[in-house]
């Protein structure tokens, strides 16, 4: 089993090679895209690296990991760009590397969500509230909601009102009003 994962890994890291060398020429201190995923740090000078990667033909999981690296505020920049990649992604979970059936990864549209979560601003708020409301986009709308749970705009409050109703999102957003931490109910 262990040399299983090793070839995986090895794998992982050869795809990874040429991102991660241009992430290291700007600075970067990483051996993986994930390394940039939930990093405290901004890194600015990165996105548009991120950005050219992610349109060039990775494996679902690389190319998850350059969607969760771009749920950073500096991304807002090309979010029309990771709106239509969202809106022509398949939800669902895949297989790490073509045949490779062990492992699965937050899918590629769920990654996306997180990227629009993390890069939307006030000015994009109404459409990320569009997005979160339209069903075709399933279960990864979850990963849409957060932000209007942080936000003191009315047109915020109307949307989680709206969507406490929603079969998918329902659970979700009624578990804020029994947590303490100040969210409107």
């Amino acid at each position: 089993m262990g040399d299983i994962w090793a070839i995986r890994d090895a794998r992982r890291l050869e795809e990874e090679q040429t991102i991660v060398n241009d992430l290291r020429e700007a600075g970067a201190n990483v051996t993986s895209v994930w390394d940039l995923v939930n990093s405290r740090s901004g890194y600015p000078t990165l996105v548009p690296i991120l950005m050219k990667h992610l349109q060039l033909p990775y494996s679902d999981r690389t190319r998850s990991g350059i969607a969760r690296a771009l749920a950073v505020p500096a991304a807002s920049e090309y979010w029309d760009f990771l709106v239509q990649q969202y809106i022509n992604a398949k939800e669902g979970k895949g297989p790490v590397f073509p045949g490779e059936e062990t492992e699965f990864v937050l899918g590629f549209k769920e990654a996306l969500a997180c990227a629009l979560s993390g890069s939307v601003t006030e000015d994009t708020l109404p459409q990320l509230i569009e997005l979160a409301k339209d069903p075709a986009h399933g279960e990864s709308r979850l990963l849409l909601i957060g932000p209007l749970r942080r936000s003191k705009a009315a047109i915020s409050k109307d949307a989680v009102d709206e969507l406490r109703h929603d079969p998918q999102l329902a659970k979700e957003i009624n578990s804020w009003r029994r947590s303490n931490d100040g969210v409107r109910s």
